[in-house]
């Protein structure tokens, strides 16, 4: 009997299987035109969103899904059904629980093709950058070319060129945020160039850094080729380089932020775009944000303001730098900085006068390192000989061009026949261009520089007695002693010498806005 049962199971087997495989078959192919179908009409409302609008993420999971349950699923049934004699064999079993899963996964997909909101507006700019950016309509130009260049597949290297301090770094990490929240690409990476002995190096480091890559070897050429792989397994990446100074041998890097025009033509641009400065509008309105002055603020003050962000240039750093530090200030500081920023001349903001053997290696070398690291545009003397007692042009240049002198009066320094012309030029610009000057009292007396005693008694007496015939030149300097003795300054005698510089750094970071200098620079 058990046999018998055996020999009909047998006999009816295939027809059995092939009539259950063909009916899920049908069931999935209905469920297959279903989803095609909801494919087809979300793909139509893609096309249709305003471009002021981002596709909802959950949708874009969902196309990923059904993309991917078409293509591996259905490949896998293909090549299990090929051969038809496996109809009637034990992988029938094996295709009917491919079939079955693969009618689970489409009704799944097709259940959960209803979105609540299929787009959302794409937020502003600011949205993407740091609370201290203001998008205006100049900015959104700028951004609009970027976010336009980046998504044409046939660029790839895109340069954005514009004036020192016109806020092309927030301006490109905010965009970089954006095309990365609208998918365009899967990784965003930043890295700042400057100039630097080992250029490529800092960046490869920079990248693997944000990228999570750990770089064990040591030659560039291995570092990039381990780099490379990496950049290629994310898909597409923009990589933002920014203060590019000079040519780079680097493809398909996304935005690299050059200095000058000419350089985004040097790096083999396929796009070059400009970052204007603010309108006159637009820059009074930054700095009335910045500065807390409105409308209701006395006609005196807003009539200066205005100037004063006239003569900003439509910088938005500057803007900010300065509107921050007048913050509560009266009239008079205001009309103050206005002249500053109308002294066109200017290149440095600081100008570092010393006795060379007496500090260059030692307090006035950390001064200068400690304000250039604040960002301070600091002039100090490279160490050339001095020959005569007249002071070469390029430095009386150099103090001409600056808006504070720093004076550090060391116990040798009327021995310098240069650092006493120095002195006379400095104080000379107090009156005709209305400069800063900081005397710095070190390890001396201020009694004893105004009337000439000690070693600044002794060095005035050879002086004279050098300069017999030029008695007039000697006077000069005596008289430029006494009036830098009679200023306010500061004095360093014993203690740590870090945290008294650090005392200058504040002091100057606090006379920021008097310190202003007009950048001619494309950066």
């Amino acid at each position: 009997m058990e046999s018998l049962i055996y020999c009909i199971e047998k006999i009816l087997h295939g027809p059995i299987h092939r009539l259950r495989l063909l009916f899920i078959m049908k069931k999935v192919d209905i469920e297959r035109e279903k989803l095609i179908l909801n494919r087809e009409l979300l793909r139509e409302k893609v096309e249709a969103i305003d471009k002021t609008e981002k596709v909802n993420d959950a949708f874009l999971e969902w196309l990923e899904e059904m993309e991917k349950v078409r293509e591996e699923e259905l490949s896998e049934l293909e090549a299990a059904i090929t051969d038809r004699s496996n109809w009637i064999s034990p992988d029938t079993e094996r295709i009917l629980r491919l079939y079955n899963g693969l009618l689970d996964k489409m009704k799944i997909l097709n259940s959960k093709c209803v979105f609540e909101a299929f787009s959302n507006p794409i937020p502003g700019l600011e949205y993407f950058s740091s609370r201290h950016f203001v998008c205006f309509e100049s900015t959104k130009e700028t951004s609009d070319q970027l976010m336009e260049a980046m998504q044409d597949d046939s660029i790839h290297i895109i340069g954005l060129y514009g004036k020192q301090g016109s806020g092309k770094t927030k301006l490109v990490e905010a965009v970089g945020k954006k095309a990365k929240y609208l998918n365009i690409f899967n990784e965003v990476v930043f890295a700042t160039v400057s100039q630097n002995t080992n250029i490529v190096w800092r960046i490869q480091n920079q990248i693997a850094d944000l990228l999570d890559l750990k770089i064990e070897r040591h030659s560039e050429a291995a570092r990039a080729r381990t780099i490379y792989s990496k950049i290629e397994s994310k898909g597409r990446v923009l990589v933002i380089l920014d203060d590019v100074r000079e040519k780079l041998e680097l493809e398909n890097i996304g935005i690299p932020i050059t200095r000058r025009q000419q350089e985004c033509t040097s790096m083999d641009c396929q796009r070059e775009i400009p970052l204007h400065p603010l309108f006159e509008e637009e820059a009074w309105t930054l700095l009335k944000k910045y500065s807390g002055i409105d409308d209701e603020s006395s006609s005196a003050l807003l009539t200066v303001a205005q100037e004063v962000a006239n003569e900003c240039k439509g910088l938005p750093s500057t803007i900010k730098d300065v509107g921050s530090s007048l913050k509560g200030h009266p009239v008079e500081e205001w009309k103050a900085v206005l002249g500053s920023l109308r002294h066109s001349m200017a290149r440095y903001q600081i100008f570092l006068s010393f006795r060379g053997d007496d500090t260059r290696y030692s307090f006035t070398g950390s001064l200068f390192d400690a304000l250039c690291r604040e960002g301070f545009k600091t002039f100090m003397d490279d160490g050339g000989l001095e020959s005569g007692d007249q002071i070469s042009l390029s430095l009386i240049n150099a103090i001409e061009a600056s808006r504070l002198s720093i004076v550090v009066l060391s116990e040798n320094y009327a021995s310098s026949s240069w650092c006493l012309e120095e002195l006379v030029t400095i104080l000379d610009c107090i009156k005709k261009k209305n400069q800063l000057v900081w005397p710095i009292f070190y390890k001396g007396d201020p009694s004893d520089i105004r009337h000439q005693k000690s070693s600044y008694g002794k060095a005035m007496a050879k002086h004279e007695s050098r300069l017999v015939n030029d008695s007039e030149k000697v006077q000069r300097w005596r008289s430029a002693l006494s009036e830098i003795a009679g200023l306010s300054g500061m004095h360093y005698n014993t203690g740590y010498e870090h945290k008294f510089i650090q005392t200058i750094v504040e002091r100057a970071k606090n006379n920021r806005n008097r310190l202003y200098v007009q950048s001619t620079d494309m950066d």
